[in-house]
């Protein structure tokens, strides 16, 4: 389920979506603000602890373990030259990402 409501009915109604969000922490409750393009989300802690543990199982999980550029690559590239293009590439998964993240919470 998802649920969402202002920022404004969400004060008036705190005391009942905490109950909400401790009942069933899968459920989604958006919070918008007007003023502000980012939206705030209410859950538990132990369910954020879930979903951090989750990512991080995720990134261990990658063939070879956890990254490391160390030793990992060789290249003709310059350190400057490969660390602008992993900062590029990350802003691009970054903006991946963050499109996708939009998508779902618009639906």
């Amino acid at each position: 389920m998802t649920l969402r409501l202002s920022i404004s009915e969400a004060r008036a109604r705190l005391p009942e979506l905490a109950q909400l969000a401790m009942a069933s922490p899968d459920d989604v409750i958006i919070i918008e603000h007007r003023d502000r393009k980012e939206r705030l989300v209410l859950t538990t802690e132990s369910h954020l602890r879930t979903l951090e543990a989750m990512v991080e199982g995720l990134r261990n999980a990658m063939p070879g373990g956890p990254f490391k550029l160390a030793g990992s690559l060789h290249s003709d590239l310059t350190d400057d030259e490969i660390e602008a293009e992993l900062l590029a590439a990350k802003e691009a998964r970054h903006a991946a990402a963050e499109a996708k993240l939009r998508s779902m919470m618009e639906d």
